[in-house]
């Protein structure tokens, strides 16, 4: 029986992959041009390799969806990733060095972006996700709160 954290869920959005939806778009143009020529082999071997490579494009950001899954709880923030091996990454807040937000053109146009957690050992890169900001945000509040709880719980020895 699987037992369900309390806590965020975050999955990578497709949109985070516009430029993949671009490159299928600029091939798939390839491929109406050398429509016409197709009695050419290397014409074929042309669209068949481009049918790959639109068939990975595309595959890329599910792939993405099923593998990784990110977690913030009151305590830490955690990746989880695998299909039948899960593998897991937990960073409690009381080990958080930084915690950064990367946006390119295309995630502040369609507002998704990165949030890089760092730890002390280790670092969990949350990759598109929409309104980074707010994730960013919960995440420093909740590095404040343990901070407070931390001093909080020194004087009281």
């Amino acid at each position: 029986m699987k037992v369900q954290e309390k806590g965020l869920r975050y999955k990578t959005v497709r949109i985070s992959y516009v430029q993949n939806y671009f490159i299928i778009i600029l091939l798939l143009v390839l491929i109406a041009l050398l429509l016409p020529a197709l009695d050419s082999w290397w014409s074929k071997l042309m669209i068949l390799c481009t049918s790959f490579i639109v068939l990975i494009l595309l595959l890329e950001p599910e792939a993405e969806r099923v593998l990784r899954e990110y977690l913030i709880t009151n305590s830490e923030v955690t990746k989880i990733e695998g299909i039948i091996i899960k593998k897991r990454i937990s960073i409690p807040y009381q080990s958080v060095a930084d915690v950064r937000v990367i946006k390119g053109i295309a995630g502040r146009i369609f507002n998704f972006g990165t949030v890089v957690v760092k730890g002390m050992k280790d670092d969990i890169v949350v990759k598109g996700i929409k309104e980074p900001e707010v994730v960013y945000r919960i995440i420093e509040n909740k590095i404040a709160r343990m901070k407070g709880l931390v001093r909080l719980s020194k004087e009281k020895q």
